[in-house]
């Protein structure tokens, strides 16, 4: 049986519950199943034909029936609640993540409803502590409120999408995180000031795009090697840059970008040796050759 378990823990979600409808020698096995992908997908709900509130009881109902018989050791854990606007009921996800995460889990990731009538959801931070989250190599979070007081000790990548986080937050978690090798945020406009710990010995990539109050990245990470960003040259981090080799910028506005980089990045980052620019245009209508 150990054999069978195995192999229906590498099936997605739903093909495993399906095995264990048609096999009592199954039914127990999906029950275990260490990644689960829950979304209207997964959960094979189509929002043509309901209202969005009848849906969202629907996909609540199903993920918590899921959550309250799972026995726990779970791997990955990946709750996609976009479509579903307004109708949350948070103690459900609160619950979900309790069981979730545990000693053991690699992967987190949240991603809640789009839209302004979104209800912003506040990550429950606890269920991190007491070791729970210091098996967590990736956690991607969209779309809610994110205030950690500890560091993840095995955390690899951070993804934070529309994440209301603050400067101090992420630098304490940054600090406390020494595996950490990818930053990745976007539309974080809580962030005025980015400081990369020089402790981050791994930290090899940063992406930054959208975040409309960030005036500074400071780094102090010794091997960031790739760095992607959105707007002038201005707004390249300081600081250690000597092992930078590839660099992709990005500006959707009018603006000098490929005569700057021209002209500053030798002198800022002398080893670069990949160079992606895509400029809205230049001063003049002039395009200059590198």
């Amino acid at each position: 049986m150990d054999i069978w378990h195995h192999i229906l823990s590498l099936l997605p979600l739903a093909d495993a519950a399906r095995a264990g409808c048609v096999s009592q020698t199954f039914r127990s096995s999906w029950r275990s199943h260490p990644n689960l992908t829950l979304s209207m997908e997964t959960l094979r709900l189509d929002g043509d034909t309901c209202r969005e509130d009848k849906l969202a009881r629907v996909f609540t109902k199903r993920v918590n029936r899921i959550m309250r018989k799972h026995s726990g050791g779970v791997k990955t854990f990946n709750l996609s609640y976009n479509y579903l606007r307004s109708f949350l009921d948070t103690s459900y996800l609160n619950r979900w993540l309790e069981i979730a995460v545990t000693t053991g889990i690699e992967e987190v990731k949240l991603s809640m409803p789009l839209g302004r009538t979104a209800v912003r959801y506040e990550f429950p931070c606890p269920v991190l502590s007491n070791g729970s989250g210091n098996s967590i190599r990736h956690l991607h979070l969209s779309r809610c409120a994110f205030h950690p007081t500890v560091g993840l000790r095995c955390l690899t990548r951070l993804f934070l999408l529309e994440v209301h986080i603050t400067r101090d937050e992420l630098g304490h978690l940054l600090s406390n995180s020494l595996a950490m090798e990818e930053l990745c945020l976007n539309s974080c406009h809580k962030i005025i000031r980015l400081k990369i710990s020089c402790l981050l010995h791994r930290f090899s990539c940063l992406s930054v795009f959208h975040c409309k109050s960030l005036e500074v990245i400071e780094n102090r990470a010794p091997n960031l090697c790739f760095v992607r960003i959105d707007g002038a040259v201005e707004k390249l981090p300081v600081g250690d840059l000597l092992q930078m080799k590839r660099l992709h910028m990005l500006d959707y506005y009018e603006s000098d970008l490929v005569h700057d980089a021209r002209s500053k990045l030798p002198f800022i980052m002398p080893n670069l040796e990949t160079l992606n620019l895509s400029s809205a245009g230049e001063i003049g209508g002039l395009f200059p050759i590198l």
